[in-house]
């Protein structure tokens, strides 16, 4: 009988763990579906949600309408639209145990009810949030021209940066080195006190779709093509991952990590493949 359990189990193990990310086998299991393009992932470690931007396709691929979005929580595997405000984007301080939520009327705080309490910059209309891990500073991008500010949430004071003329997407390392990629071309880095920002070079134009920081303080790239290491000593991105399908989000707890696509939320799992 253990014979033919093993038999049984082999082949779905190596189904289940077919996927490999800076050399090591990872299983992967869709974890939510939903009608749309889920983005902007921010995971809280205290609580294990998962905050994600759904946005609607066809309002993103019509020129003349406004793109809608909707802001939502997986909490204990169940979605909760976060619907009393135009939500945007989400970042996690997992120090302190609070969620940022960006929305077209400034910042917010989101409480435990799911609700959100207004925090600043009212009438902001704020795209985009990046919550460094070492310190008090969270990165907001503003519409209409995606400039970059570092707001200080000790004094409730934005700053912008200059050197970075816009960002659509954006990562921090503990560092203080910002990545970013503008204009839906290329992607660079603003190394810390430095004034010219460098550009990576071999990845695709327009390639680009996702940040974010891993447990090892590395930035990771989810470009059409798979996950990338963009390293801060060097032009080269490090492929890490080849990916059958074209992310829209990332995010890592620990070792594991999320991935977005069009209409799926995927979890990568080590645990379930380890020997």
């Amino acid at each position: 009988m253990l014979i033919l359990l093993l038999l049984i189990a082999s082949p779905v193990f190596a189904e289940n763990c077919s996927d490999l990310f800076d050399g090591v086998v990872y299983s992967r299991r869709s974890i939510f579906t939903i009608k749309g393009l889920p983005t902007n992932l921010a995971y809280n470690q205290n609580n294990k949600d998962l905050h994600f931007t759904v946005i609607d396709i066809d309002s993103l691929q019509d020129d003349d309408v406004q793109t809608k979005m909707e802001q939502y929580v997986l909490a204990n595997g169940h979605p909760i639209k976060i619907d009393d405000i135009n939500g945007q984007a989400a970042a996690v301080d997992n120090r302190n145990n609070k969620v940022y939520i960006a929305s077209d009327d400034g910042l917010n705080v989101l409480n435990g009810s799911y609700q959100t309490n207004f925090l600043a910059f009212k009438d902001e209309d704020i795209t985009q949030l990046f919550k460094t891990a070492n310190n008090d500073k969270l990165y907001a991008v503003i519409f209409p021209d995606s400039e970059v500010y570092e707001i200080d949430l000790q004094r409730i004071e934005k700053r912008r940066i200059e050197n970075v003329p816009c960002a659509f997407i954006l990562a921090v390392d503990d560092d203080g080195n910002i990545y970013y990629e503008c204009d839906s071309k290329y992607v660079k880095v603003l190394l810390k006190d430095f004034v010219e920002p460098i550009e990576y070079v071999g990845l695709t134009k327009n390639a680009a779709r996702a940040m974010a920081i891993d447990d090892r303080n590395r930035v990771i790239l989810a470009a059409n093509d798979g996950l990338y290491w963009l390293q801060p000593n060097s032009i080269i991105p490090k492929k890490l991952m080849n990916l059958d399908f074209i992310p829209s989000g990332i995010v890592f707890n620990g070792y594991d990590f999320f991935i977005s696509t069009s209409g799926i939320i995927y979890e990568f799992n080590l645990e379930f493949c380890e020997q």
